[in-house]
């Protein structure tokens, strides 16, 4: 069992916090350079569902604690009609926090993208100082989905803009797709310190040949530089194939709910012990690598088709980029992942 050190479990901590934050950004629209604390202190005048006001006391009791969370200034956020949320905070000691929040409500399709091995077109952008472009690099077979690039992109533009470079430090961070997203810049840019996934899935075998082939030796360094950090019984950070160490995997007790980040975290704001990985995570880890071991075309029936009816009864929305799956394509698709499950079930 893996344990964190005090230091990254103060870090990681820090960055729960954040975390907690990006999913009631809507609430309460904030300002650039408001103080983190006043952010907070507004969301109290702001109608919020039953759900949500866990969340609240959490975030109060957090920078009642923390000065340096409560003086932390709001430097930049975005809010994308392709379902990318993302913002950023700056701390006292000058230490940047990058977070991307979960999946939007029409990024479901994306996700089984980024899990079924199948290349796409994508093109990554550099920008000069103002957020003005510079020029593009299209790759014609790249194993990333459209999502993960949009927050690449976003992210080198707003680094552009602030002029961040190696000397700052960046943490990144995200929790379930947000999580995903935050792997998928630190590991494509040169500039993140460190990152902290919380429940969120991995890539496909083949982004990570991608990745290995791309960077080379630089790879490992940037790969040790990412934890994932999950509720015991997480059934999303199993999902794909890791890019993290597994040194640098760690589970937390949960209560009241197995993926929500708000299930590891006390109403102190402080999470819940550090736990061994729980049997409803272990079962969907051996699905999802029994999936992973499929060939991509036959790999991309089951994480799109499976994706579509989440798209469909929690997305709540249009899918993004156009991402249409078909009802023959979801058919089949459930039909091979309900398959494996019930392979595993009479195996384990």
């Amino acid at each position: 069992m893996n344990y964190l050190s005090d230091e990254l479990l103060y870090m990681a901590n820090e960055e729960a916090i954040y975390n907690i934050y990006i999913y009631l950004i809507k609430r309460n629209l904030p300002t650039i350079g408001q103080y983190f604390g006043d952010i907070v202190k507004n969301l109290s005048n702001t109608t919020l569902r039953e759900n949500d006001k866990y969340k609240l006391t959490v975030l109060k009791n957090a920078i009642d604690a923390n000065l340096s969370l409560a003086k932390s200034k709001l430097t930049a956020f975005t809010i994308s009609p392709n379902g990318l949320t993302a913002c950023v905070f700056t701390k006292p000691n000058s230490s940047v926090s990058v977070v991307f929040k979960g999946t939007g409500s029409g990024e479901w399709v994306d996700n089984g993208e980024g899990l079924s091995g199948i290349c796409e077109r994508n093109e990554y952008i550099t920008y000069d100082k103002g957020g003005n472009e510079l020029y593009r690099k299209s790759y014609q077979c790249d194993y990333a989905s459209e999502q993960q690039v949009e927050a690449l992109n976003w992210f080198v533009k707003t680094a552009a803009i602030n002029g961040w470079t190696p000397d700052n430090e960046i943490i990144l961070s995200g929790h379930s797709k947000g999580g995903n997203k935050a792997q998928f810049v630190a590991i494509n840019s040169p500039l993140a310190s460190c990152c902290f996934s919380f429940d969120g899935q991995g890539f496909s075998p083949e982004a990570l040949t991608m990745f290995k082939e791309r960077y080379g030796l630089i790879y490992e360094k940037r790969r040790k530089s990412v934890f994932s950090l999950s509720a015991d019984n997480d059934y999303v950070n199993v999902l794909g194939a890791r890019l993290m160490p597994d040194e640098n995997v760690f589970f937390f007790r949960s209560i009241g709910g197995l993926h929500p980040l708000e299930a590891i975290l006390g109403k102190d704001a402080a999470f819940y012990r550090q736990s061994r990985q729980g049997m409803l995570s272990k079962y969907v880890e051996g699905v999802s690598a029994q999936l992973m071991k499929m060939p991509p075309e036959t790999r991309e029936y089951a994480t799109l088709g499976v994706m579509n009816v989440f798209q469909k009864y929690l997305g709540k929305g249009t899918p993004v980029n156009n991402d249409k799956v078909s009802l023959a394509k979801t058919v089949i698709g459930l039909s091979i992942a309900t398959a494996q499950i019930l392979l595993n079930l009479s195996t384990s």
